[in-house]
């Protein structure tokens, strides 16, 4: 049963029924890789009054938390249900303000398209990133267009900037778009920074080739050994589902930037964002009772484990402060009223520190014939956050359908849209329904741009290029 359908039954427009579900007390435990010994990190699972069937972690770094959008589902048939991940690094305190020293390789387009005020603007951009950089940061330049080239390898800002300063002011436009082997490059440079550095590639392009499936792959792996890739689209002609998909599997940023002048604030933003990366290699691993299967997940690279039994989520590297969301898409189908258990555990690095666990307990699954009882026991706040990454997926789809020349095809995709997020709104908790709110208003600004513009035109390309670099914020943080 579909998350709308759920919102729209005769019960829930009548009110939710009152009560709560009671599920086994469960905690959690918090573990150091180093000393090998568990403690309590004094977090319990709870069920809140809204049927809420959830659990609280925290540790060194990191706190967040786990649900399941519902405690009990009809018994008999196939029922979708969604289980929200949220990681969130710890604020930096003000006695640690020393950051960790950088690994940073930027790959940079010099094809022939980016000739003029583009190169002439991101050369600057670059320029100003080197000079940014402490001398104890370590740069590495590649530049790119039918072929590529290691401009700078891998070493210390301080001891290389004013030649890598000169050798960026020469680079010149020409040749063709060829993004995957340039890409490859960049994570090899960072393969010899040192223990304890904070690495990252920043990938800016303005054309397309046919290397996406390669570079995603290049992107992911990287991510996997610690490596965040993050990438932008200059100007109108880039394909912006596969910067957006490399940033995605990466696990870093995306951002379209209509003209090069603006490429400075992408290039601060990275550094800074490098520059405060507290935790890394944030991972959770779910374990999945019988009769619980995955479908897919939003926000985390995903890999099936034990025949399905299990589902380890990758999230990647988190800044100081910020927030990372999960939404995992499940299929239940239980036969008794019996408990099932989802457990599991989350684990990260410190830079420059130990590893940490945190372990999920105390969640359960419970088939019910009582329509009544699995609808008093929804996490509606979950449902929404759920409505609002499926929504964010088909909004990418109806941008790739507008550019594509269907413009009925991608103002339906809106219009399904905006139902189901004004449905869902309607019955969530006051904070998410805001947030769903101003996600329908977004789209009707869109559908707006859709309708007034054709999609070959200059209007018409930057709608359609802002649209998807927005959702896929959405996709792994709240807007």
């Amino acid at each position: 049963m579909s998350i709308r359908t759920w919102f729209r039954t005769s019960r829930v427009r009548h009110g939710l029924a009152a009560g709560a579900v009671v599920l086994a007390a469960g905690g959690l435990v918090l573990a150091r890789s180093a000393a090998g010994e568990q403690t309590p990190a004094g977090a319990i699972a709870a069920v809140s009054p809204g049927g809420a069937n959830s659990a609280s972690f925290s540790g060194p770094g990191v706190h967040g938390t786990f649900a399941l959008s519902h405690s009990k589902v009809l018994r008999g048939g196939e029922q979708q249900v969604f289980a929200s991940l949220v990681l969130k690094a710890d604020p930096m305190a003000e006695q640690a303000r020393e950051r960790a020293p950088l690994s940073i390789a930027i790959v940079l387009d010099t094809s022939g398209s980016m000739a003029g005020e583009k190169l002439d603007q991101a050369k600057r951009s670059a320029i100003q990133l080197v000079r940014d950089l402490r001398d104890d940061d370590e740069i590495a330049f590649v530049r790119y267009s039918s072929d590529s080239e290691v401009l700078q390898p891998l070493a210390r800002a301080g001891r290389v900037r004013a030649d890598l300063i000169t050798r960026v002011q020469a680079l010149s436009p020409g040749g063709g778009t060829n993004i995957a082997p340039a890409l490859s490059q960049g994570v090899l440079a960072l393969a010899d920074a040192g223990k304890g550095r904070v690495r990252r590639v920043i990938l800016a392009s303005d054309g397309l080739d046919g290397t996406r499936a390669a570079s995603e792959e290049v992107a992911r792996d990287s991510a996997g050994r610690g490596i965040t890739t993050s990438s932008m689209g200059i100007g109108l002609d880039f394909d912006e589902g596969y910067m957006g998909a490399v940033a995605q599997a990466g696990r870093g940023n995306f951002a379209f930037v209509k003209d090069a002048s603006t490429l400075a604030t992408f290039l601060r933003r990275e550094l800074e964002e490098t520059a405060s990366t507290t935790i890394e290699s944030a991972t959770a691993r779910i374990k999945l009772p019988a009769g619980v299967r995955f479908v897919r997940a939003t926000g985390a690279d995903a890999r099936p484990l034990a025949s399905g039994a299990e589902v380890e989520l990758a999230l990647g590297s988190l800044f100081a402060g910020d927030e990372r969301r999960v939404i995992v898409e499940l299929a239940a189908s239980l036969d008794s009223d019996a408990a099932r258990a989802v457990e599991g555990q989350v684990s990260w690095s410190r830079v420059g520190g130990d590893t940490a666990q945190a372990r999920i307990a105390g969640l359960a699954l419970t088939g019910s014939t009582s329509v009544a009882e699995v609808e008093a026991g929804r996490d509606l706040a979950v449902l929404a956050d759920a409505m609002s990454v499926i929504a964010s997926r088909r909004q990418i789809e109806a941008a790739e359908a507008y550019q594509q020349g269907d413009v009925g095809r991608a103002q339906a995709l809106i219009d399904q849209n905006m139902v189901e997020l004004k449905t869902v709104a309607a019955k969530a908790p006051k904070p998410a329904a805001s947030a769903l709110q101003k996600q329908v208003l977004a789209y009707e600004s869109t559908k707006q741009e859709f309708m007034s513009a054709a999609p070959s035109s200059t209007a018409g390309k930057a709608a359609a290029k802002s649209a998807v670099a927005s959702d896929i914020s959405n996709l792994a943080r709240r807007k």
